[in-house]
């Protein structure tokens, strides 16, 4: 599968409410009995982005510059403040590494 933040076309710091509110957008732009491969496509990438391990390994595995980095510790440390992404995922993604 493509990058799933272009086949939702959000960025990939967009907020959770953000990704949420571009697929409810684009479900009803390609409903799934009208262009049910695209439909596909854009559940397939929501599915994906809604997991928060997932998508923390996107993130990481997807940046490729030190401002991408620094935006990617900034994002870490506002999840683990808001307790968004659990500290139990963190440790189970840092040691599958």
């Amino acid at each position: 599968m493509t990058n799933p933040y272009e086949i939702l076309g959000v960025a990939t710091q967009a907020s959770d409410a953000d990704i949420r509110g571009r697929y409810l957008q684009l479900v009803r732009e390609f409903p799934p009995d009208r262009a049910p491969e695209r439909f596909a496509q854009i559940r397939a990438a929501f599915d994906e982005l809604r997991d928060p391990v997932v998508r923390l390994e996107k993130q990481v595995f997807s940046t490729t510059t030190s401002d991408s980095l620094a935006t990617l510790a900034s994002d870490l440390r506002e999840r683990l403040r808001n307790a968004r992404l659990p500290v139990e995922a963190l440790l189970a993604l840092a040691e599958s590494r």
